[in-house]
């Protein structure tokens, strides 16, 4: 199950963006500061910032979404950027990743017509590569560049 954040989401949301960034998922560390501002993007209605919180049949917080909305040329409209998605690893596997990222796919296409959706992968993370292969995402041969302030 997956649903968009609520305010009442910020603990589980900390400790799993804390999970996340502790991971081979990444390759840097993120201020704790970004997180709260994330999250309070998120759930204030924000036009450009969505955040899910990814459950177990239980209704238990294992995972959560993030995207954010940009305008492309290349793609010809808006572009959803599914930015993180973190699953806990005793999850993974049953297919929640697959469900959350198209349940985020249809939202992001009808409520915020996208044209088209990116993301990105730390190499290392290679078992993500292959759900989103198996998704239809292809990779690109461009390098990111970025001047963090």
């Amino acid at each position: 199950m997956m649903r968009r954040f609520v305010a009442e989401d910020f603990d589980d949301y900390l400790a799993l963006s804390r999970e996340f960034y502790a991971s081979e998922a990444t390759d840097h560390p993120v201020s704790e500061e970004h997180f709260h501002r994330t999250f309070q993007e998120t759930v204030g209605g924000s036009p450009i910032a969505r955040g899910w919180l990814i459950s177990n049949d239980q209704g238990r917080p294992v995972g959560y979404l993030l995207a954010s909305i940009t305008w492309s040329n290349e793609f010809g409209g808006r572009v959803a950027w599914l930015e993180e998605l973190y699953l806990r690893p005793e999850t993974r596997g049953q297919g929640l990743g697959r469900k959350a990222i198209e349940q985020a796919m249809e939202e992001l296409k009808q409520q915020d017509k996208v044209a088209g959706f990116r993301l990105e992968v730390a190499p290392a993370n290679k078992s993500i590569s292959e759900l989103y292969k198996r998704m239809g995402f292809q990779p690109v041969p461009y390098d990111e560049w970025c001047i963090f302030l």
